[in-house]
């Protein structure tokens, strides 16, 4: 959105009017994510925290900015609740998991609950094979011909050696002719 002065004492006059009601702008001010962002000295700023930095105070480099209206679209800045560090300040994620000791790093969407990212991931590697007992040649899964690789994944020992050995008789081969 291009802040011009006009439309930001428009914007600052309705704040000043009620500090308690949220203000949200016309539609076409958000961005695909909801977020109204404005150009401060050639970076994109968002607008909520650049009112907070001219009417209330000029936040901190750490400091962060969480909405409590509930409003989507808000950009009241006495309606936000400033936050220094990385914590959230919700107690609870979406799903009413308890953000204590099971908060994880924020990543570019927020912050994630643990317990929720967990359950998100899809199952390791492997899983669905785990019930064979025969790799595809039919030699057996047992403790002497199996090995684990790199990946985690089961491989049959036989079918390894012999692949081995069949590419050494190819590089050999080829040897051989380039000679």
């Amino acid at each position: 959105m291009i802040l011009t002065e006009e439309i930001q004492q428009k914007i600052i006059a309705t704040i000043e009017q009620d500090r308690t009601s949220p203000v949200v702008l016309p539609e076409h001010a958000y961005d695909v994510d909801g977020e109204v962002r404005v150009m401060i000295d050639r970076l994109p700023v968002h607008l909520h925290r650049h009112l907070h930095n001219l009417l209330i105070r000029p936040l901190g480099y750490r400091e962060r900015m969480h909405d409590q209206s509930g409003v989507k679209g808000n950009v009241n800045p006495y309606l936000f609740k400033v936050v220094e560090g990385n914590r959230s300040p919700a107690t609870h994620c979406h799903k009413g998991h308890l953000y204590e000791a099971n908060e994880m790093p924020p990543n570019s969407r927020g912050y994630r609950c643990k317990q929720c990212y967990l359950n998100s991931q899809p199952e390791p590697h492997g899983t669905p094979n785990r019930d064979k007992t025969h790799c595809p040649q039919d030699h057996p899964y047992d403790e002497k011909n199996t090995i684990i690789d790199s990946a985690g994944r089961r491989r049959c020992d036989i079918c390894t050696k012999e692949a081995k050995l069949k590419y050494v008789r190819r590089i050999r081969a080829q040897r051989k002719e380039s000679k």
